[in-house]
């Protein structure tokens, strides 16, 4: 089976428990399509390069 590695950003604004919350909803939709989740990590608040719908943050 081929390994993927999935980066995804959230807006600064949202808490802790909503990024858990969309964490597990990825997880859900990898999982109901037949994948599987070996690791997630949190890289918290990063400076972004370039503005992302106005969001310097991510």
């Amino acid at each position: 089976m081929a390994l993927y590695e999935h980066v995804f950003l959230a807006r600064q604004d949202l808490s802790q428990q909503q990024v858990d919350a969309l964490v597990e909803q990825y997880k859900g939709v990898i999982s109901a399509n037949g994948g599987s989740v070996g690791r997630v990590e949190n890289w918290g608040l990063k400076s972004l390069t370039y503005r992302v719908n106005k969001n310097r943050k991510a």
